[in-house]
This record gives structure tokens, sequence and C-alpha cells, in this order.
């Protein structure tokens, strides 16, 4: 009876072990803070913070633009989620990009990247609140902006 006792404890043990992998969590404090940093130093992408998960690995950028993007990207194997958290513009999502240019976006959690030209794609204005997901392999750009706009990016590279 102490054996089966000791064996069902170790079972328990070992399963709170694998299922108690910690979430990451980030206030709405630290990404406020986080834009009100980037704004001050003058930068685009920020990471806040990432985490490897099952497939690959989930990460969270803030952004702030103060101007249009004057070319268009295509991240290789990264799909990104946008959350427009101020401001507003048009942005273009689709098409193709010529003249492209291989660039490692790494360091924010993008990964191998293009960036070029942008042809044809779908124009839409984009305003607090809206979400937009893009494919991996999809180009996008913003090619107008009503003012400075800040949005969360969250970016899933698989393995």
């Amino acid at each position: 009876m102490q054996t089966f006792l000791l064996l069902l404890c170790m079972l328990s043990l070992e399963a709170q072990a694998q299922d108690s992998s910690p979430a990451a969590h980030i206030s709405r404090e630290n990404h406020e803070a986080v834009l009100k940093e980037q704004i001050a130093k003058g930068v685009v992408d920020q990471p806040i913070k990432a985490s490897e998960v099952l497939g690959g690995k989930a990460s969270v950028a803030m952004l702030h633009r103060t101007k249009p993007e004057t070319s268009a990207l295509i991240h290789d194997r990264v799909t990104e989620t946008y959350y427009i958290l101020s401001g507003a513009g048009t942005m273009v999502t689709g098409g193709t990009l010529r003249d492209a240019k291989p660039t490692d976006l790494s360091r924010v959690n993008a990964g191998m990247s293009q960036t070029g030209t942008r042809q044809g794609g779908e124009s839409r204005k984009v305003k607090p609140g809206d979400i937009i997901i893009i494919p991996a392999g999809t180009p996008h750009s913003f090619s107008e902006l009503d003012g400075p706009i800040s949005y969360l990016v969250y970016r899933f590279e698989p393995k």
C-alpha cells in the first residue's frame, strides 16, 4: 500500500511539473511604459516578451510609427497579428513585392524577411480596436497615416 501511495504521489508531482509551464504576462502598465520609452527614443519596433511554445515561438512587440512606410515587407515564416491601440491609417496587404531584398529581423522576433516595392494589394483604413492578421509571406505596409499610430504585434514563428 505504501509503495502504491508513493508511486501515486510521484506521478502526481510529475504531472504537475509538466502542467506548470509559466505563462508570459504583460501588464497594461508594462506595455504603456515600453511605448513611452520608445517614443522618447524614436524606436519603431520594440520587442516586449517572447516565449517558446508548442510548435514554435510566440512574441509580442509594441510598434509606434510617425510616418508611412516607404517600402513593403514580407516575413518568410512569421505570421503577425496587429492590434491597433491608437491612431489610424491605411494598411495595404497582399499583392507582390518587386525588387525584394533579404533582411534579417530576428532581433525583433520577425525572422528572415524581404523588403521591396509593393505592387497591388488591398487597402483598408485601420483604427483603434481593429485587429489585422498577416500570414507569413504576405506583403504589408502602412501607405498613409493620419498621425502617429501605435499597435501591438503578436508574432508566431514555427519551428
